[in-house]
């Protein structure tokens, strides 16, 4: 079985998970809280053949994380890297052994 390198990373992330509802006065609340915090992943532009085949799927990745397996990741989440946010595309159990979680996703804000 193939060890995983933890020294590769090297990104400290935050999944946001959406909250809708209605405050006191009844006006929506469209909120993203961090579900999950402080997790350490990898952090890679798409490149050659997985850039242009991601195209080809009308989505527009742009960047993949790769960390240690976190149950309950969505693809309804989020994922904040410093100042930036990215919107969760695909959320990927690697080979479903519980152990790596890759998503691609694409910049929001």
């Amino acid at each position: 079985m193939k060890q995983i390198n933890p020294g590769k990373y090297r990104h400290k992330i935050h999944f946001l998970k959406r909250v809708k509802g209605r405050d006191e006065y009844g006006e929506p609340i469209d909120d993203w809280p961090i579900f999950k915090g402080g997790i350490w992943a990898s952090k890679d532009p798409l490149l050659g053949n997985e850039y242009f085949n991601a195209l080809t799927a009308n989505t527009k990745v742009e960047v993949k994380f790769n960390m240690r397996y976190i149950p309950g990741i969505t693809n309804e989440m989020r994922i904040k890297h410093g100042e930036e946010v990215y919107e969760i595309l695909s959320a990927v159990n690697v080979k479903e052994l519980n152990r790596e979680l890759l998503c691609y996703c694409r910049l929001v804000k």
